[in-house]
C-alpha cells in the first residue's frame, strides 16, 4: 500500500484546462475540504498536460484511475465527497474517451480565446450526459449563461432567461415541440427558438456542436 489512500491529481498547466476552468483554485477547493474532514492520508497534487487537451478540466483520482472531464467548481463537492473522501466515483463526470493515451481535440478549433472572421470560437458546455433526455440545463460559459435543450433529437443552445421577465427557462418545460415558460407561459419552438402563442419575442439561439460526447457553443469573437 502507498503513502496515501487516495492520490489525486488537477491539470493546472495544460494547453486549455487552466483556460477551461480556474484550476489552480480547485486544487485549494480540494484540499480545504480534506483538511477539513480529517483526511491527512489525501493527497491533492497540481498536475502537468494529461495530453487530452480540450476535454477540461480534468481531474484524475488513483488508486482507481478515475478520470474526469469538463469539470465544473459546482462539481468539486460531489467528487470530494463521493469519490475522493467516500470512494464512489461520481460517474456523470467520468471521462471515457475509448481511445487510450494522446486524445487531444483540436486546439485552433476549440479554444476559447481564438475566434476567427470564418466563424465563432468554440466554448466547451458540458458533456451530453449531463442534460437529461427530452429536458433542458442552464449552464455558465465564461460571462454567458446558456441553456442547452435535449430535444430528443439532439441538441440546441439558446438564451438562458425568458425575454420576458428574465425568467430562467430551465425552470420551464419543453414537450419535445414546445418549450414553455412557466411565470406567463410565454412559448417558443423548441428546435428553433422563435414565439409562440402570446410570446412576443423569440428566443437568441447560439451555434452548438457535439465531438465526442461533448457540446461546444459557438461565440462570436
Amino acid at each position: 500500500m502507498g503513502q496515501y489512500d487516495r492520490h489525486v491529481f488537477v491539470c493546472t498547466s495544460g494547453e486549455t484546462c487552466p483556460t477551461q476552468g480556474d484550476t489552480e483554485k480547485y486544487v485549494k477547493i480540494l484540499r480545504a475540504g480534506a483538511q477539513k474532514a480529517g483526511r491527512t492520508d489525501i493527497r491533492i497534487n497540481k498536475s502537468g498536460c494529461f495530453s487530452q487537451c480540450g476535454h477540461g478540466p480534468m481531474i484524475v483520482v488513483y488508486p482507481e484511475n478515475v478520470w474526469y472531464a469538463g469539470v465544473r467548481e459546482s462539481d468539486l463537492d460531489d467528487i470530494l465527497t463521493s469519490h475522493i473522501i467516500g470512494g464512489l466515483p461520481v460517474e456523470r463526470l467520468r471521462y471515457d474517451p475509448g481511445v487510450r493515451g494522446p486524445n487531444k481535440i483540436d486546439v485552433e478549433r476549440n479554444d476559447a480565446s481564438r475566434a476567427t472572421a470564418s466563424g465563432p470560437a468554440w466554448k466547451r458546455v458540458c458533456g451530453t450526459g449531463e442534460v437529461p433526455a427530452n429536458g433542458m440545463k442552464e449552464f455558465l460559459v465564461g460571462d454567458l449563461n446558456v441553456l442547452i435543450v435535449n430535444t430528443g433529437a439532439g441538441f440546441v443552445a439558446y438564451q438562458a432567461l425568458c425575454p420576458h421577465e428574465a425568467i430562467r427557462l430551465e425552470d420551464g418545460v419543453h414537450d419535445g415541440s414546445v418549450l414553455t415558460c412557466l411565470e406567463h407561459m410565454w412559448q417558443f419552438d423548441v428546435h428553433t427558438g422563435a414565439p409562440l402563442g402570446d410570446a412576443e419575442t423569440g428566443l437568441k439561439s447560439y451555434r452548438l456542436k457535439e465531438e465526442r460526447g461533448e457540446l461546444y457553443v459557438g461565440l462570436e469573437g
